[in-house]
């Protein structure tokens, strides 16, 4: 996992690697680069370049906030995390897509514990299952499938520029999806709760302006599923 930590405190930097290198095991090693300000990290930074990106909001100069804006005009799809010692800035960074937003000084669980979280999406975001299209088996990213519906004893997988049709039981692709953040909306659609926008009455709203119905049996359900994924956004 390619790391790149922007903070203008050298000695915090070392702080958070150690930190992060705790949480490291057989499956998942890290590689950090370093920054000292934010026209440093501008200067090199590419698309693809990092996996994850952690920013200090409180730098000289170019502050976090606006490196952010920088980065995601040419990658919007790394992870993005702001360091700060305040929590003044936490509603700007919904405008730039942060996935986390941590306290310097709360406490080290907590603060270990979203570190944690942010490590295990950048590896939910790699997983993928295998379908047929066109005759052709390929793989596709979980993160990019709206919702699984059965139609026509058929199963659609629907994603935001292609629907795959396949063959199988819509049980057995809840299984294959288990710790991906699917829910059901009724007992013939399951929904990525990741790309649900919001829910109103019992309507599931998706990002790409597509809304679902939800059944009575279900709404409770996704719901809870749909706060806890939300709340866990901000730790």
């Amino acid at each position: 996992m390619r790391i790149a930590i922007c903070d203008d405190e050298k000695t915090y930097i070392e702080k958070l690697k150690n930190d992060i290198n705790s949480l490291q095991t057989h499956e998942n090693e890290f590689e950090f680069s370093e920054f000292e300000s934010g026209e440093s990290f501008i200067e090199q930074f590419s698309k693809d370049k990092y996996d994850l990106v952690i920013l200090d909001i409180e730098m000289k100069d170019l502050n976090g906030l606006q490196t952010a804006e920088f980065l995601r005009q040419i990658d919007k799809n790394v992870i993005l995390i702001f360091m700060t010692s305040f929590d003044k800035f936490v509603y700007q960074g919904y405008e730039v897509k942060a996935f986390r937003y941590i306290l310097k000084n709360q406490p080290k669980s907590i603060y270990l514990k979203q570190l944690s979280d942010t490590v295990q999406e950048y590896y939910r975001n790699k997983k993928y299952i295998k379908v047929i299209d066109d005759g052709i088996e390929k793989e596709l990213l979980t993160v990019d499938i709206l919702y699984i519906e059965v139609y026509s004893h058929q199963i659609v997988i629907h994603t935001l520029n292609k629907h795959y049709y396949q063959k199988g039981k819509l049980g057995d692709y809840e299984k294959m999806l288990e710790g991906c953040l699917f829910v059901r909306s009724d007992k013939s659609v399951l929904i990525n709760i990741t790309n649900i926008d919001y829910i109103k009455k019992n309507q599931v709203f998706l990002k790409n302006g597509k809304s679902l119905y939800v059944s009575r049996n279900h709404l409770e359900n996704i719901t809870k599923a749909f706060l806890k994924f939300s709340r866990s956004r901000w730790g």
